[in-house]
């Protein structure tokens, strides 16, 4: 039997391309120089493999400087290709191809991505351009320098007592809890004053990182961005003069004059208790601050306020006749937003808030600025 023959040269030809685009992929060129010195906010960062030069261009791992400047990334092993998001920036690339496509425009790289130990290496331009991260060069140490420094937190500084200015300082409970988080994540967080109708657009433009700002979870709010466990729970609660019943529910009140802020809840349910209890009395006000001195001068038995600002009235005014009693009730949660799907930053908050509460710090806060905690009913 005649065996059949086969054409040995083309395959050969074929391998050896495969082999070559290959090599070609996974190593740097041959003007590739001795390690290049990296830092992140000027502190130097070690990384494996360690920067290069190639080609006048500083190749970086993706996933380390990924990580530092909190994004996020994701490897297709198919198609070898990485894709690193933060926010609303967002880079795909390919190994071995000089198109990469940068928040949208495809944008031609004079040197291509390679792996390096199984790892990414791609330009650090590319990076720092993408995620819009300022970058220097210090050609005579040949030290690369990534600016970030800091996350960016937007809040509504006039919301005393969770935050507020003092002089040029802003301060409040928030303030305090972030700088808290600052210390145990390691990283720099710069508060931006935004007025709040605005914060939930600027989280989701990328304008800022996270809002800290008394925000509520709820259900419409969780639906376009994500938030961390609560650590606070906003809710109304009784005011009365010291000496009364301390664990006093609202039906006690039957029968006396209650004050209360115009266009709240509390109106909503002093009114429900003049239906039951048609002797009950109600007297509205503008502002917290005319209920608490109407409570001081006698004018209202009690009152159902707001129980954050009280607490903090009446931290501030420890020669104050007046007590909160009873539990929190009608109560919302509050959690720091971040935006949607951002999990890395998520996890950290929540790992954050989980060591504050664990080590005491949570508690330390929240004192000084409340008083001793109250339990809370009927959380939203």
């Amino acid at each position: 039997m005649v065996g059949k023959r086969y054409a040995i040269g083309p395959i050969i030809t074929t391998v050896a391309a495969v082999l070559a685009i290959f090599i070609f992929a996974c190593v740097p060129t041959a003007n590739a120089q001795p390690e290049a010195g990296l830092k992140i906010a000027g502190k130097a960062i070690e990384t494996d493999p360690a920067p290069f030069i190639d080609n006048n261009r500083v190749m970086v791992p993706v996933r380390d400087i990924a990580d530092a400047l909190g994004a996020d990334v994701s490897w297709d092993g198919e198609k070898q290709a990485v894709t690193i998001v933060k926010g609303n920036n967002e880079i795909a690339m390919v190994i071995g191809n000089s198109q990469v496509m940068i928040n949208g425009e495809q944008v031609t790289m004079k040197v291509l991505p390679v792996i390096v130990d199984d790892r990414t290496m791609a330009p650090v331009r590319i990076l720092a351009d993408g995620l819009q991260v300022p970058i220097s060069w210090d050609n005579a140490a040949k030290i690369v320098n990534l600016e970030f420094s800091a996350l960016i937190a937007g809040s509504s500084v006039d919301f005393p007592p969770f935050e507020f200015k003092d002089g040029n300082e802003y301060v409040g409970f928030e303030m305090d809890l972030l700088d808290a988080l600052e210390k145990e994540l390691g990283v720099e967080i710069t508060v931006k004053d935004i007025s709040f109708d605005q914060l939930i657009p600027s989280l989701r433009s990328g304008q800022v990182d996270l809002i800290i700002s008394g925000l509520t979870i709820h259900e419409p709010r969780k639906e376009i961005i994500d938030f961390t466990r609560p650590y606070f729970d906003y809710g109304d609660i009784i005011l009365t003069v010291k000496g009364s019943n301390q664990e006093m529910i609202l039906d006690d009140l039957a029968g006396n004059k209650i004050a209360c802020q115009l266009g709240t809840q509390s109106q909503e349910a002093i009114d429900e208790l003049v239906k039951r209890y048609p002797k009950t009395q109600r007297l509205v006000f503008d502002t917290l601050e005319e209920i608490w001195s109407a409570m001081e001068e006698g004018q209202a038995d009690a009152a159902i306020v707001p129980y954050a600002p009280t607490a903090y009235y009446l931290t501030e005014h420890s020669e104050s006749n007046l007590q909160m009693v009873g539990k929190v009730f009608a109560s919302q949660s509050v959690g720091i937003a971040v935006q949607k799907g951002d999990q890395q930053l998520l996890d950290k908050l929540n790992q954050g808030l989980e060591t504050l509460y664990k080590n005491g710090t949570y508690d330390r806060i929240y004192e000084k600025w409340f008083g001793p905690k109250i339990e809370v009913i009927g959380v939203a």
